[in-house]
């Protein structure tokens, strides 16, 4: 398109607001409504008189989970980044994950989660940070410039008080002024202020009785009036609820896409008076500066991105590697030196499982898995025999079925199922469409297909199953509809076989999944048919979900333990089932599923050299933790993560990650627990005391506590320096030093916390301020320097609406963990 002079948005070289202003002007009433709601599921409106094209956005933030099913590389899950303490790495995995969403034509990436972990049971506790503000804020500002450093629009989400998944359509959080600000606010407000995200996501639920996509306190007076926050808020996925109340609100961006509330309900709002045109005005500002940013504009000047690249891979190593911790090691059990084992029995239920990331809607479609079985094999091959037996199922309902254990046809030329969509709920006339899809199962969006009359009224799934062991198999169907399943020409399965119905609720609907039993022999090819017919009415409903699943005849305790017995050293590999750990529902409680323990003791009882692995993304209840020699935590840490593991069992690498959130022994130790679920209103009140906040005056102990973490070295704290007394509001300098006195290099994570000596209100005990991670060769010392600012001696004082550092004295901690302080000074604010 030519560039005409007075085009003064067309112009990349021009000031980014005189292009705002001067775009704004040119646009109608109902091109500027148009731009507040998306076009479709994953993308956004543009301007086609104009020539501004549409953006698309995509999930995160684990990777890039493209919308047409291209693989990318997997990073680890947040809480495994959190756990790196490495705000610099996380900021080179946002910026590789933006590359990755260029080269797949994507502009905005919905990453990442800060929400506080204030339950450990919490279904999306793997996906964010962090139980500490703090910590939450300093690393997903790195997240935000990595990936907006590349060109790519964050979404900070999600905004607010948004820390259960059940009832999490409409729960109400109930929480104080002070608890808001300290807590659950602190870590946007940081993010907000040093990082500018050019959007910020409304989550779905309500905060003290108005949804978040209609509070106009939070998005409005707080976020762009006292944060002077300048970009976009997008709702969550249908987590709008109205139209001129969300525009009014401040709610800038209704998704997905096309319009339900907004369009031309928000039209005819503004044309009754119920929504100020400055208000439609000042959204279109937020649109189309967020447009300019992502440069759709400016075509041949934006990079191409890259996908799946050596150096990509390299950075998911190394985030991997940071993010493992070393929970235990007594008597230095690890690393088990190869040289030494000639023998390794490698058990547990998630040993072949590809533990690599959590479910919903961060789960990216993986172009490399590999198990921590696999990892160990390949590491020892030719050093020492590596046998296995996985002793029992951790899964609670069969597992989601996997591709490669169908093809469309007899040949396995591919796999996959064929999948038919039809308009016929019957599904008696010809399908409108016909392809073979790796994806066994749907996630279907109602604003995409329609909730009534045409469009998708029903889907089948044809093909043939191969089943890798004979024995007896469970295969099930979960959906909202009618469903129907033939295998080897048999009905085992239809709507009146008698169903269960569980927690997993992403579209406001708990349904039932329907099993049967059917024995099978390995090698032999199975026809199979998966029908699904859509409800009539699914009023209300934004999502509806198919799942197909599998259990295969799995082995037993017995069996994992005998081939453990007879090796130099055992791995048990455990936690959490494939379901345990998504979006739609929380667990239960924090017991690992399964005969998971049993299997722990009687491996130990085996084997003494025994080493636990643990693979999940969340705090888990470890009965048998006082009489296990070493523990190493795995998370859900990415492709790269089984090797990470098997280097680190193995001293091909160090340990050096610290846990972002508290493992309590029991659930009823955990502060929310007196108040959680709460039905349809969630009462805060624990207060300002989540995680080691409420640990640090508790009468008992947490099993591990918030920050820990073992090294394969040994790290000395000594001469800590600060000033005696400041003036309220300035800075206070900090410098101590750290030796590594052992005899292997090592990454030390040094933390700061602030106590409050006799505050005038009540606080907790100590709060974490500052942090450094410091790499040291054996003998090597060096001077940590940390800076604290007004803010980590403030607390928020709602009667005066403003953050108070109260004059006084306070005690400044120095340590490796919340409970392990090596160091402390005092200084007074005068």
């Amino acid at each position: 398109m030519t560039l005409i002079a007075h085009e003064t948005f067309r112009n990349a070289n021009a000031p980014l607001e005189e292009r705002v202003e001067d775009l704004l002007d040119r646009l109608t009433l109902g091109e500027k409504v148009a731009l507040m709601a998306g076009s479709a599921a994953f993308t956004m409106h543009g301007v086609e008189r104009l020539g501004v094209p549409p953006v698309r956005v995509t999930d995160g933030p684990t990777g890039v989970r493209s919308n047409e099913g291209e693989a990318a590389t997997v990073f680890p899950v947040g809480v495994a980044m959190a756990s790196t303490w490495n705000p610099d790495l996380t900021r080179e995995v946002a910026a590789a994950i933006a590359r990755e969403a260029l080269a797949l034509d994507n502009r905005v990436v919905l990453a990442p989660t800060i929400n506080i972990v204030r339950i450990p049971h919490w279904g999306r506790n793997f996906e964010t940070y962090s139980e500490d503000p703090f910590l939450a804020g300093t690393l997903g500002t790195a997240y935000v410039n990595g990936l907006q450093g590349e060109g790519v629009g964050a979404s900070l989400k999600h905004f607010a008080v948004n820390n259960q998944e059940f009832n999490r359509l409409t729960v109400n959080a109930r929480v104080d002024e002070r608890t808001l600000r300290e807590i659950y606010l602190a870590a946007f407000e940081m993010t907000v202020k040093a990082a500018n995200p050019w959007t910020v996501m409304a989550s779905y639920n309500k905060i003290n009785g108005t949804y978040a996509t209609d509070n106009h306190y939070l998005l409005t007076e707080i976020l762009k009036g006292e944060w002077g926050y300048d970009g976009v808020v997008v709702s969550d996925w249908g987590a709008v609820h109205s139209t001129a109340p969300a525009a009014n609100a401040g709610n800038d961006l209704e998704m997905p896409g096309p319009a339900r509330w907004f369009g031309d309900r928000l039209l005819k709002a503004v044309e009754d008076g119920q929504t100020p045109e400055h208000q439609i005005d000042e959204a279109a500002r937020r649109l189309l500066r967020l447009i300019l940013r992502t440069g759709v504009l400016d075509g041949k000047d934006r990079p191409k991105g890259e996908l799946r690249t050596k150096r990509h891979r390299d950075i998911a190593a190394r985030a991997a590697e940071e993010a493992l911790i070393l929970l235990k090691n007594h008597e230095d059990l690890l690393p088990f030196d190869p040289t030494r084992v000639r023998t390794v029995a490698v058990v547990g239920p998630n040993a072949a499982a590809r533990r690599i990331q959590g479910g919903g809607s961060s789960a990216v479609r993986a172009g490399r898995q590999i198990s921590i079985l696999q990892a160990v094999q390949d590491y020892l091959a030719g050093q020492a025999q590596v046998v296995h037996a996985d002793g029992g199922d951790n899964e609670p309902v069969p597992p989601a079925a996997r591709p490669e254990m169908f093809s469309p046809d007899e040949g396995r030329g591919q796999a996959g199922l064929l999948c038919e969509y039809f308009d016929d709920r019957e599904l008696d006339g010809a399908p409108f469409k016909s392809q073979a899809e790796r994806q066994i199962g749907k996630l279907v969006s109602m604003s995409a297909m329609g909730i009534t009359g045409g469009g998708l009224a029903a889907l089948r799934w044809s093909g043939w199953f191969w089943p890798q062991k004979d024995g007896r198999h469970e295969v099930s169907i979960r959906a909202p509809g009618d469903v129907r399943v033939r295998f080897d020409g048999n009905l085992i399965i239809d709507s009146s076989t008698p169903g269960e119905v569980d927690d997993w609720d992403i579209g406001g609907m708990r349904v039932e999944r329907r099993t049967a039993a059917v024995e099978l022999t390995a090698g032999r090819g199975y026809p199979v048919v998966f029908e699904y017919q859509r409800p009539q009415s699914l009023k209300g409903v934004t999502w509806e979900q198919v799942i197909i699943g599998v259990r295969q005849p799995r082995g037993s305790i017995a069996e994992a333990a005998e081939v453990a017995s007879k090796a130099d050293a055992a791995i048990v590999v455990i936690g959490a089932a494939s379901i345990s750990e998504g979006e739609g529902y929380d667990r239960r409680d924090l017991e690992l599923p399964g005969d998971q323990n049993a299997l722990v003791e009687a491996v130990l009882a085996a084997n003494p050299n025994t080493a636990i692995v643990f693979t999940g993304g969340s705090p888990y209840a470890f009965p048998w933790i006082d009489h296990v020699p070493a523990v190493l935590c795995a998370w859900l840490c990415g492709e790269e993560g089984p090797d990470a593991v098997a280097r680190v069992l193995f001293g091909g690498a160090e340990p050096s990650g610290r846990l972002p959130v508290t493992f309590p022994r029991r659930l009823e130790d955990t502060p929310a627990y007196p108040y959680y679920p709460g039905g349809e209103e969630a009462e805060y009140g624990e207060g300002l005391f989540v995680g080691y906040r409420h640990f640090d005056r508790a009468s008992e102990p947490p099993m591990f506590p918030f920050g820990h973490g073992l090294t394969y070295t040994r790290f000395k704290y000594a001469d800590l320096k600060a000033p005696d007394e400041v003036r309220a509001g300035a800075e206070v300098t900090v410098n101590f030093t750290l030796k590594n006195e052992g005899q292997r290099n090592g990454k030390e994570t040094a933390q700061l916390y602030v106590r409050p000596r006799g505050p005038s209100v009540e606080r907790p005990v100590k709060e974490l301020k500052g942090f450094a991670k410091v790499a040291l060769a054996p003998g090597e010392t060096r001077t940590v320097t940390l800076t604290l600012d007004a803010r980590a001696f403030s607390y928020y004082d709602p009667a005066r609406k403003a953050w108070i550092a109260e004059k006084g004295a306070y005690d400044l901690l120095v340590g490796a963990s919340a409970a392990d302080i090596e160091l402390q000074a005092t200084v007074r604010l005068e």
